[in-house]
């Protein structure tokens, strides 16, 4: 009975969902902690003198209690030998005296990761769910890794300088760990957050008034979740208001509900009634369902990227792209355009559209098999990149470009010759650490002798992905190595170590396909 409603309830609006996603949502599904309990973990974790319960008497909220820890813990961060390591890496990207906190705070989310093992079901269901995007006050990465295709946005300095389109977009409104300095973790940060929110009402309203919005992982009695409608309303007349009834959707999970239902309720803030859906569940399978049985649209992927070139084409007075509109390519000279919208013309677009693929899209590949025509790949995009770090070889041994050496000939396929020489420049030691991690080598080497050691003998994640390179190829078992950037590839999306682990996707290629 549910499943029909709540189908026949979404058929309603011209527009697929948002999904709004509190932290009940990873509790539930990698065991975050609450933000007391995060705080007190991260309290033992940097073992600070005072015990927890002094924070907690001294402070009216919890905001207070993260900004006395960073007060305190900011005079032993820099100087104390258990944080060199965390120096090296995120020194130079402090801003104030709480960065220290939001970096360790980051680090121990990460370092915890996003393995699930239960409830397998509903997150099959989940990543077929049919939305528009995601709005979220959680710091982890566990929504990036069910939705890769879509694109990160942090915070509201990010959000109001980045084109946001409305699809494939995750806005992460209280920051990321990938950004240790976007946590909204502080009552200085609470403070700057609401003193500078216009804008983020602003987008929230339109996102409000134009999809439904399915609340997921919150109670209705949450202070973001207060905080968020509070400045919301303050824009709407009574009209208005009522306008949302139908849009705003709150699941509520208890574990006693034995059927999922759904019925009218109202939420209360600042005096103001607003109607709302209210869901209750034990179990997110029938929700899942109905957001998954929505009518199939162009892959939202693709659906950004027509987005992106449409915005660009009618905003700037000189587009970098030509657009062309038809149902045929007859009279088509495809080295003018950059952008093609038309029906019927697949088959002839094919090859075209491999340069859409990306750097970061080639990377994932290496990983987890899309089953691209290799040859056209080596043809068409792989001399076009100029980013630091791509797979080539997969690309080029599946194509059956590479001689017995592993080596690319300038003769093949008339490549361009300074791709050739690139290509052919390539060796084991491109792959090593800059700096004083090179000087390692040896040491790395006499302590592991495998990657597999190397894994289980460093606790940071990051130096992990620094030192890796730094073993013989011999020390690499390739299905080890797989296995763990697969189980990591979230972290192509980080703009900390993004770098490092790209390099190590990298060295993968090199060893399993060069030769």
């Amino acid at each position: 009975m549910f499943l029909e409603i709540f189908k026949e309830h979404l058929a309603k609006f011209s527009t697929a969902p948002f999904l709004f996603v509190g932290s009940g949502f990873s509790r539930r599904y990698i065991g975050m902690e609450t933000w007391i309990e995060l705080l007190s973990s991260i309290h033992q974790h940097l073992d600070l003198k005072k015990p927890f319960r002094f924070y907690t008497s001294n402070a009216v909220n919890l905001p207070e209690v993260a900004s006395l820890m960073g007060n305190e813990f900011n005079e032993v961060w820099w100087v104390e030998e258990p944080f060199s390591e965390s120096r090296k890496i995120y020194q130079d990207n402090a801003t104030n005296k709480y960065s220290p906190l939001k970096f360790e705070v980051s680090k121990y989310i990460q370092e915890k990761g996003i393995e699930i093992k239960d409830l397998m079901e509903e997150i099959d269901l989940l990543k077929e769910v049919q939305i528009d995007g995601i709005l979220t006050t959680n710091w982890d990465l566990l929504l990036e890794s069910f939705f890769p295709d879509f694109k990160k946005i942090i915070g509201q300095e990010e959000l109001i300088f980045s084109e946001t389109l409305n699809v494939a977009e995750i806005y992460k409104i209280h920051g990321c760990v990938s950004n240790p300095e976007s946590l909204i973790l502080t009552a200085e940060d609470y403070k700057d957050f609401n003193e500078r929110n216009q804008y983020l009402a602003a987008k929230l309203l339109t996102i409000f008034m134009e999809h439904p919005i399915v609340f997921l992982g919150y109670s209705l009695d949450d202070l973001n979740v207060q905080e968020i409608f509070k400045n919301i309303i303050g824009c709407l007349t009574r009209n208005n208001i009522n306008k949302l009834k139908d849009r705003l959707i709150f699941c509520q999970w208890s574990s006693e509900q034995k059927e999922t239902t759904i019925l009218d309720s109202t939420l209360m803030i600042n005096g103001t009634v607003i109607p709302i859906k209210l869901i209750e569940f034990s179990s997110y399978v029938e929700i899942f369902k109905a957001l998954g049985n929505l009518k199939k649209r162009i892959p939202v992927k693709i659906l950004r990227q027509m987005k992106e070139m449409i915005y660009e084409f009618v905003k700037e007075n000189e587009p970098k792209s030509n657009i062309y509109v038809a149902d045929s390519l007859d009279q088509l000279d495809s080295s003018n355009v950059g952008f093609v919208y038309g029906v019927g013309i697949k088959d002839k677009l094919g090859a075209l559209g491999i340069k859409g693929i990306d750097a970061r899209s080639l990377l994932r590949d290496v990983i987890v098999e899309q089953n691209w025509n290799a040859l056209q790949i080596c043809e068409l995009l792989l001399p076009t990149l100029k980013n630091q770090f791509i797979p080539y070889f997969k690309y080029l041994r599946n194509a059956q470009l590479l001689d017995e050496k592993g080596n690319l000939q300038s003769s093949t396929l008339n490549l361009p010759e300074d791709f050739v020489n690139k290509v052919n420049s390539i060796k084991i030691s491109t792959f090593y650490p800059n700096g004083t991690y090179l000087l390692k080598k040896d040491e790395v080497n006499a302590k592991y002798g495998s990657f597999k050691a190397l894994l289980a003998g460093e606790q940071d994640f990051v130096r992990k992905l620094i030192l890796a390179p730094l073993l013989d190829p011999d020390k690499i078992d390739l299905k080890e190595l797989r296995s763990f950037l697969k189980s990591h590839l979230d972290s192509l999306v980080h703009s900390y170590h993004g770098t490092h682990f790209r390099k190590l996707i990298c060295l993968y290629d090199y060893l399993s396909y060069k030769t």
